[in-house]
């Protein structure tokens, strides 16, 4: 229920806040503890976020730097990086809920993009910071220990295929070619879920009859194919030049060893930008079945369930490709194919 008195408006903001940082420190929650600001943002407007976000990072920053207070010690550099993390998911939602007349999608394209430069330069300074390459060292030892041990039971093994892949230098390799390739994917599907499910709680808090995004309606337009196009023909073309980790020497016999393709950077742009639309593809997939389930009246439940199947499934390694690469595919389809037909038009009627 809405407070209408200043007191209710301050003490709400507190309580969302408080309960966005706790969620974010109990571990499990740190997918989700941007919905409770952007409940803040939904009932309450720009000004209550920007309030609330400043406190959760007052408060935020107070409990990473409290032990560093004495001076004897100084924050390390997994600190540094889980700091800039948080703050750039502060500013994206921001950006998100900022009055631009825009719509949502662009706001959250941008900030993505923002993101995605920024990332450029930082990348660079940590593959040269000797603290962070010996802190990644540490960190990867010990995961392969670990994970030997799992595997094998002891601390070595007679198989050398495994032996080199749970060794720590091939563990970071993997580790970074994954967190580089969908990093951008990853943050643009964090903060779009956290936007969409604050509106979502929060109009059905205030108002079950106003609805201020309705998922079943969302919907691309066949213009964003030509960029989808174009980021799977370039992740076509680091797959053939980049193969099991070696780059391959245009017109010699030989292959080179590889730090991230046959040209890093863009590369990396291309996997990026290509998880990103196929995450909006599959986005689409999941509003076209979500409009067949409102269509046919079919219990919100089974909708429920369908979504925890997929999600179980997305968990596989074999069943989660499919889910991955079949539902944007279901989506996309849509440029040819009418889904949406509502029961007064039809099939080649327009909207």
């Amino acid at each position: 229920m809405l407070q209408r008195s200043a007191r209710g408006h301050l003490l709400e903001v507190f309580l969302f806040t408080l309960s966005s940082l706790v969620l974010y420190h109990i571990g499990v929650g740190i997918g989700v503890f941007l919905i409770p600001l952007q409940v803040v943002a939904s009932r309450r407007g720009m000004s209550s976020l920007l309030s609330a976000c400043g406190g959760f990072l007052l408060v935020f920053l107070a409990l990473r730097f409290l032990p560093f207070l004495g001076g004897a010690l100084r924050p390390d550099i997994l600190t540094v990086l889980e700091i800039v993390f948080v703050v750039f998911l502060l500013l994206g939602l921001l950006v998100v809920n900022f009055p631009l007349g825009t719509r949502a999608l662009y706001r959250l394209l941008g900030s993505t993009a923002v993101v995605g430069l920024a990332a450029i330069p930082a990348g660079i300074w940590l593959s040269r910071s000797v603290q962070f390459q010996d802190t990644m060292g540490a960190l990867f030892t010990e995961v392969s220990r670990m994970l030997t041990t799992l595997f094998t039971g002891k601390e070595g093994s007679s198989d050398p295929a495994l032996s080199a892949l749970l060794s720590p230098a091939a563990l970071h390799r993997i580790s970074d070619a994954y967190v580089s390739r969908s990093v951008l994917a990853s943050y643009f599907l964090l903060l779009t879920f956290s936007w969409w499910a604050g509106q979502a709680s929060a109009s059905r808090a205030v108002d079950a009859g106003q609805r201020r995004f309705h998922f079943a309606n969302f919907r691309l337009e066949s213009l964003w194919l030509w960029p989808l196009i174009a980021a799977c023909a370039l992740i076509l073309v680091d797959l053939f030049f980049t193969v099991g980790g070696f780059r391959r020497t245009v017109g010699a016999g030989s292959r080179t060893a590889a730090q991230g393709g046959w040209t890093p950077w863009l590369a990396y742009a291309a996997w990026n930008a290509g998880l990103v639309l196929l995450v909006l593809y599959g986005m689409q997939g999941l509003a076209i079945l979500r409009f067949l389930f409102e269509k046919h009246g079919l219990p919100r439940l089974l909708w429920v369930l369908l979504l925890a199947g997929l999600a179980a499934a997305a968990a596989s390694p074999r069943a989660g490709l499919f889910v991955l690469l079949a539902l944007p595919a279901f989506g996309i389809s849509e440029s040819w194919i009418r889904y949406r037909v509502t029961p007064r038009q039809k099939p080649n009627e327009s909207q």
